[in-house]
């Protein structure tokens, strides 16, 4: 199965996160790149209202994956902009599968995981899974149990 992880990460905690699973499950990875980042407060707001916001091209044609994993930091119980972007964007995704990992502060991965899924859902795609990782997990490096129970969820779900 040739899965693609798809990430954006502020601070650098989901990058890391997104990384490791992209090493545990032999996958391609790409960096949701934002065109200009607006302050935190300006993508806060368009977070929560469930806005997009621009990003530089990037492959979204899913013609030649099976799986696609969304890894995205949780703003305010929802998505950043650049995600909501990402996934808009998204072609050929009829019968492929998708998971999401969520990296927080402390609350809302599940809201934003919903969020992801009723998008992806959307355009036919089916959900293979999903886990939420902590700053403080990421900082001290404890969050590799759950990059590892993602991995092997995937894998099963083949």
């Amino acid at each position: 199965m040739r899965t693609l992880i798809a990430y954006y990460t502020w601070q650098g905690h989901t990058a890391k996160v997104a990384e490791a699973l992209a090493k545990e499950l032999s996958a391609d990875i790409i960096k949701i790149e934002p065109t200009c980042e607006c302050c935190i407060v300006i993508n806060a707001i368009k977070a929560i209202f469930g806005m997009e916001g621009e990003i530089n091209n990037q492959p979204t044609d899913l013609a030649a994956f099976d799986l696609v994993v969304v890894a995205t930091p949780v703003w305010a119980h929802k998505v950043p902009p650049y995600v909501n972007t990402f996934l808009a964007q998204l072609t050929h995704t009829e019968g492929k599968s998708f998971a999401v990992l969520a990296e927080m502060g402390s609350s809302g991965g599940e809201k934003a995981i919903a969020h992801v899924r009723r998008r992806l859902e959307a355009k036919g795609m089916r959900f293979a899974g999903s886990a939420i990782t902590l700053e403080r997990e990421v900082n001290s490096g404890a969050y590799s149990d759950k990059v590892t129970t993602l991995a092997e969820k995937i894998k099963a779900y083949q």
